[in-house]
């Protein structure tokens, strides 16, 4: 049986910081590479020889999935549906910094609710959008590792196993972790693994 391997990009600066990146595109730099050159070490020996590499267009997705790529001979294919929500004019501050300044809209965002805020990309619209991306994807003969971002990944689990975007049922996926999903001869699919790799 194949499966979608869905992998959070490592771990950047901006992360290491605290700050919210969404659509800003933040690199990796040298420990971000070395956690996502072990993590694709695990990943190959999971996936085995046979599959297909897609990743966000942000550089810390690419410079990520690259190192899974080189090891099984493949190219990277980058694929829109799953970069990052936007977070509008909440990137690059600090969850510290966003409750200073907004912190009605603060206490809704942790209350699992949208904020109220310029640029915001909504839960519907970014679960839509990966999870249109993961079914595409899906291949019933070769795996597919998808690299991408820590609530697309999560909206987009929910959209495929049909929870509503409020649901904390998967909750965040660590830097350089991936799930495992499998799609059953129903039609159902199932979370097979589940924050793999955490450190």
């Amino acid at each position: 049986m194949s499966s979608l391997v869905l992998w959070r990009h490592a771990r950047t600066d901006h992360n290491a910081e605290g700050r919210l990146q969404g659509s800003l595109d933040i690199p990796l730099e040298a420990d971000g590479r070395a956690q996502a050159a072990a993590a694709a070490a695990r990943i190959a020996a999971h996936v085995g020889d046979h599959a297909r590499v897609v990743s966000s267009p942000l550089a810390r997705a690419t410079a990520s999935a690259d190192e899974l790529s080189s090891l099984l001979g493949v190219e990277t294919v980058v694929d829109g549906a799953f970069t990052q929500r936007p977070y509008g004019v909440w990137e690059g501050l600090t969850w510290d910094e966003i409750r200073e300044r907004w912190p009605e809209d603060y206490d809704r965002r942790h209350r699992g609710e949208e904020p109220f805020i310029e640029g915001w990309g909504s839960s519907a619209h970014v679960a839509a959008r990966v999870g249109e991306g993961l079914r595409r994807w899906y291949d019933p003969e070769v795996p597919t590792v998808v690299v991408s971002h820590g609530s697309a990944i999560q909206l987009g689990v929910l959209d495929l196993v049909g929870l509503d975007t409020s649901s904390r049922a998967f909750g965040k996926i660590p830097h350089g972790a991936w799930h495992v999903l499998t799609l059953s001869d129903s039609g159902a699919w199932h979370v097979d693994a589940f924050s793999q790799g955490a450190d």
